[in-house]
């Protein structure tokens, strides 16, 4: 469906910027999928501009300044309408590593999903390096946009007269292409969704802000998003990306390799049944029609079951996931488009709250829809969520590849970039990789319980398990028991 079909379908919605695919709305309350960009910024930043900067970023963005709105059937749209200010808080800068801490601390504070806005800013000010962080709900983002807002925001710092263009954010449900004879790994199948959806509509359950707080604050007081990081100076980036060119491998296929392997030396194999690896790809670079730089949740995702073969080398192994990889990705093929064919708030029940209730069993009891939620055991919302923990995925990486953006704005200088995705309990890895200036970073990603205490088994293993990648990509000398 376009966007202005969309937009008149919602007509009755104040504000109305569009209807939210089932894509962003597998994110939309899951309290573990909030996505982050920092950008390292030498120069005097200051707030009072860097703030208009943001607002001026907003009105070219309907998405910065939107909240959701359900509509009597309990479909979800993106409005515009009366929502608040965007935050920007300012935090004194005490260290090059201290936007690990910030970013911990804004996975603590909510969202308000039917308030807004949807994202915030951090600013880790020193008066000659600070970092910008931007903290968003993936439902209304990717990584790429938000890379994309870093530099539309400096460039209107530098330049506070800069036309501003509205770009309307465009549906990725619309441009994917459903596989004609889906495997069963990535495919539940039409007819199993339709009888699921009937189940559903049984006994449906419809969930609110209030409740989405309530597990949010459970879950975050129990959990703490780790992160362990990979940096590449340019010199050493160049040597990476020689490599690759030489083994015929991009960089995205040589790091899930080497994190695989890594993984498999330091916690033991995969267990049979978890081999599934995910490869999301931004599908603006991929589409014949341009759709600028919108910000919006704008990806495929590909999965597929691999295995590392120890009796080859690395590239060797490389090779093999690089031909899987690009044969999805050109055929713009994923494992999620049989998401669009589930009832939207069956979505919700599945992918944002049924998984957590033994997790946070005490957020249950705080609202009425969770406790109703809760002692409807045998609701197919929990059988198809139990289900899906035995297809979790050993590895997820998104590399965003090279940005080709300019280097100074005014009087600052964008440095390097990181990119944090989320952390999530169903998958072992996750990588986000970034490349700026020649200089490439990758975070690897996890969460751990807050009764865990710093340098805990899990800390050291993804350490170790850093260390043993740079090691089969060429740089056992920059192996460190830090992790950042």
């Amino acid at each position: 469906m376009h966007l202005d079909e969309q937009k008149s379908n919602g007509a009755g919605i104040p504000g109305c910027v569009r209807r939210l695919s089932n894509f962003e709305r597998i994110f939309l309350w899951n309290i573990q999928s909030n996505v982050s960009m920092a950008a390292r910024v030498a120069g005097d930043v200051s707030e009072k501009d860097l703030l208009r900067a943001i607002n001026a970023a907003r009105r070219m963005h309907p998405l910065l300044g939107a909240k959701v709105i359900f509509d009597s059937q309990h479909d979800a749209w993106f409005s515009t309408d009366n929502v608040p200010k965007i935050i920007l808080r300012t935090a004194p800068r005490s260290s090059d590593t201290q936007w690990v801490d910030e970013i911990q601390r804004e996975h603590l504070a909510p969202f308000e999903l039917e308030t807004g806005p949807l994202i915030r800013f951090v600013l880790v000010y020193s008066q000659e390096v600070s970092e910008l962080i931007a903290f968003s709900n993936h439902g209304i983002c990717d990584g790429v946009a938000l890379a994309n807002l870093i530099r539309d925001i400096l460039s209107f710092y530098a330049e506070p007269a800069k036309e501003i263009k509205v770009i309307e954010p465009p549906l990725s449900a619309g441009y994917l292409h459903r596989n004609e004879d889906p495997s069963p790994s990535n495919s539940v199948g039409k007819d199993a969704i339709n009888d699921f959806n009937h189940q559903w509509r049984q006994r449906p359950h419809y969930f609110s802000q209030a409740d989405s707080i309530e597990v949010h604050k459970a879950y975050w007081e129990k959990t703490q998003h780790k992160i362990i990081l990979l940096q590449l100076e340019p010199q050493e980036t160049s040597a990476l990306v020689a490599k690759c060119r030489e083994n015929g491998v991009t960089i995205i296929s040589a790091t899930t390799v080497a994190f695989m392997a890594a993984y498999q030396e330091i916690i033991g194999p995969f267990p049979a049944d978890q081999n599934m690896i995910g490869i999301p790809y931004d599908l603006r670079r991929r589409l014949r029609e341009k759709v600028g730089a919108a910000f919006c949740y704008f990806i495929g995702a590909s999965s597929f079951p691999i295995a590392y073969d120890q009796e080859k080398t690395i590239w060797e192994n490389a090779q093999e996931i690089h031909k899987i990889i690009h044969k999805d990705i050109e055929r713009l093929n994923t494992g999620g488009s049989d998401f669009e064919l589930f009832d939207p708030t069956l979505i919700d029940a599945c992918f944002c709250f049924a998984h957590l209730m033994q997790f946070v069993p005490e957020a249950f009891e705080r609202t009425n829809n969770l406790s109703a939620f809760a002692r409807d055991t045998t609701n197919i919302a929990f059988k198809i969520s139990a289900s899906r923990k035995n297809r979790t995925l050993p590895i997820l990486n998104t590399n965003l590849g090279r940005l080709d953006y300019p280097e100074t704005y005014g009087c600052l200088r964008l440095d390097r970039m990181f990119f944090v995705p989320p952390a999530v309990r169903l998958v072992s890895l996750i990588l986000g990789g970034i490349g700026f200036n020649d200089k490439l970073a990758f975070t690897l990603n996890y969460v751990k319980d807050m009764k865990e205490d710093d340098g805990s088994s899990l800390d050291r293993d993804m350490i170790m398990i850093r260390n043993r990648a740079l090691e089969l990509l060429g740089f056992p000398e920059k192996a460190s028991d830090k992790a950042i």
